[in-house]
């Protein structure tokens, strides 16, 4: 054991002393990082273990060393490796022969890219180390290293987000050749012409690529871009155009125009066409900016803001919205607004995923949730009717006798994520507004001849819909996803269960109400069920009844008005008319009115809440 235990501590100490070297840091650091029992049994499986072949140190920006099995591309200072020269377990007498160690910068591409610059270029390209290559060999080399070394360069600029123009072989040339030749170009050489046709082709590719490129490219791809992404992608645009125009307008690049132009190049024309288009991008990319510029600060305050507070800050975005397309001179295009309104709806939606919490929706307190979910639709409902009226109200941004081009375009274009989020939105609110209603079921009591038996069988029902309802919140997918079929699928298969549950209410409503003893009874019972009177497969059998309940009615007004007639004729045959034990004469008359006016008032109120063409 012991044995074992130092063959550990001299593998940890090698590793030790190639990490302290690299960074030129003291011993207490690595004695920290091992210290972890995470990292330290990170670092014992490379050893332990053969699948383990890579293991990366690198130093974060607190100074701590931290141990992984591969680079993470996240770091910004230089990282030291150790790979094993096969798959295999380490020992301490195999640590120098089966390992191999070096440190790689943060940005390994800029690295590679100085030692292409730095070390192969000059060691390949000097002429005294080609001295035994035949010729076509060291003229192939050359082509090769002339190659790497441009895709470097382009790739190192790509990674950058930048365009970087490579340039042609023997551009060191351009400069004696532009002062040494004539005007026809007839002393140049006509390798050095065939080289600049030949970049000018590479460099329209690059540039056209760039200028294709377009903001709605996410939106097509299927992505929910928000307004940052448009603003970040003009931005970004602005850069990369301004490093072209500025790479076009270097000595060198002006040279080889001039050349081009002198030697009566066919690609001296689309090589000046792209110039042009360069700077006409670079306008108009400058022009968007200028006018995006202030909505920046408005979308953060949407994204900073709860959704109970988004309501008010729609006005001043979609007027802003509207003064982009009334004042911008190339953002004015149904192209481009639509563009932006959508990512607008994709904020927005964000925004309400964000406050309703997909995990909660279903499985936290229902009325919470049905108030959340109504404030959400009640927002966005409030953005499409902002929408509709800076549309009709565009003639109001008018300047300078210059016409508001209309919105002639369709809204469905401008809608089209909002509408199916807003779909699944009320789909959800008609599940919570069911559940609100089933719950109800759990206090329900019938009395009567038939009372015991029918809320018993409510209660089964009752039962039965929070075990199915529990199944359904209990599935794990995000149910405000759209593009979720499974959960409409699942809501189709609630719906049917409910469905179910509720022509059986409908059975149990018709016997109660049927078993009623009397008018208060009867309304009673439509209390008691409440909403679900409203569902469509209950309202067919309530509506049938609430025309027995106006015969009830009638009755009801037949039997006060026997009872008054009744009450004048004791009066008038007698003298006096009868009233309660132990009341006045005056007092208990007024009692019998008032609670006759009770018989009749009552009954009536109760059908103002009754739902009923």
């Amino acid at each position: 054991m012991e044995n074992e235990s130092q063959k550990v501590d001299q593998r940890f100490e090698f590793l030790e002393k190639c990490v302290s070297k690299a960074f030129n840091v003291k011993s207490d650091r690595w004695q920290k990082c091992v210290a972890t029992e995470e990292q330290r049994q990170l670092i014992q499986d490379f050893l332990d273990k053969s699948e383990h072949k890579t293991l990366v140190i690198s130093l974060n920006s607190s100074g701590q060393l931290i141990p992984a099995f591969g680079l993470s591309g996240t770091g910004k200072n230089k990282s030291v490796y150790f790979v094993k020269r096969c798959k295999t377990a380490l020992s301490a007498d195999k640590m120098k022969t089966q390992l191999f160690c070096g440190d790689v910068c943060h940005s390994p591409l800029e690295q590679f890219s100085v030692l292409v610059e730095k070390v192969v270029e000059p060691v390949l390209s000097n002429a005294r180390n080609h001295r035994d290559f035949p010729h076509v060999v060291s003229q192939d080399l050359m082509r090769h290293i002339h190659v790497l070394k441009n895709n470097v360069f382009v790739i190192a600029g790509q990674v950058k987000g930048k365009t970087h123009l490579p340039v042609p072989p023997g551009f060191e040339q351009f400069e004696p050749v532009a002062h040494e030749g004539d005007k026809s170009g007839h002393l140049v050489d006509k390798r050095l012409i065939h080289s600049m046709e030949t970049v000018v082709i590479d460099w329209s590719h690059q540039v056209y690529k760039v200028l294709k490129k377009d903001s709605s490219e996410p939106l097509l791809e299927g992505k929910n871009p928000t307004p940052h992404a448009e603003i970040k992608f003009w931005k970004n645009r602005l850069a990369d155009l301004q490093g072209i125009h500025n790479q076009f307008q270097s000595p060198r690049v002006l040279m080889l125009a001039e050349l081009l132009a002198a030697v009566d190049s066919s690609y001296y024309p689309a090589f000046a066409k792209m110039l042009r288009d360069v700077s006409e991008a670079r306008n108009e990319t400058r022009d968007i900016n200028t006018f995006l510029k202030p909505i920046e600060r408005l979308v953060e305050d949407v994204e900073n803001a709860d959704f109970s507070e988004v309501k008010g800050k729609i006005a001043p975005l979609m007027h802003t919205v509207c003064l982009i397309w009334a004042n911008s001179k190339y953002y004015n295009s149904p192209a481009r607004i639509i563009v932006l309104l959508q990512e607008i709806c994709n904020l927005l939606i964000q925004q309400a995923r964000s406050f309703l919490n997909p995990e909660d929706v279903l499985k936290g307190d229902v009325l919470e949730s049905l108030s959340r979910v109504q404030m959400a639709i009640d927002g966005l409902t409030h953005f499409k009717s902002t929408y509709e009226d800076r549309r009709a109200n565009l003639s109001q941004y008018q300047r300078n006798q210059n016409e508001v081009k209309p919105w002639d375009f369709s809204p469905l274009l401008v809608f089209v994520g909002l509408d199916h989020f807003m779909k699944r939105l009320r789909t959800i609110e008609t599940l919570l507004l069911t559940v609100v209603d089933m719950m109800k079921l759990e206090k329900v009591e019938f009395g009567g001849i038939l009372g015991k038996s029918l809320s018993q069988r409510v209660q089964f029902l009752h039962e039965d819909f929070l075990e199915t309802y529990k199944t359904f919140s209990e599935k794990p997918y995000d149910c405000l996803d759209v593009s979720n079929v499974e959960f409409e699928a699942d809501f189709m298969e609630f719906q049917l269960k409910v469905e179910n549950t509720e022509r059986q209410l409908s059975t149990i409503f018709c016997h109660a109400f049927d078993d009623a003893a009397g008018l208060e009874h009867a309304f009673k019972v439509l209390d008691m069920f409440g909403r679900l009177l409203e569902r469509p497969l209950i309202a067919a059998d309530a509506h049938t009844r609430y025309r027995m309940l106006i015969k009830m009615f009638d009755k009801q007004l037949e039997c006060c008005k026997l009872i008054f007639k009744q009450q004048m004729q004791t009066g008038e045959t007698q003298g006096y008319s009868p009233v309660s034990k132990n009341m006045p004469v005056v007092a208990g008359g007024l009692k019998f009115v008032q609670q006759l006016k009770e018989r009749i008032q009552i009954p009536y109120n109760n059908f103002r809440f009754i739902n009923h063409p």
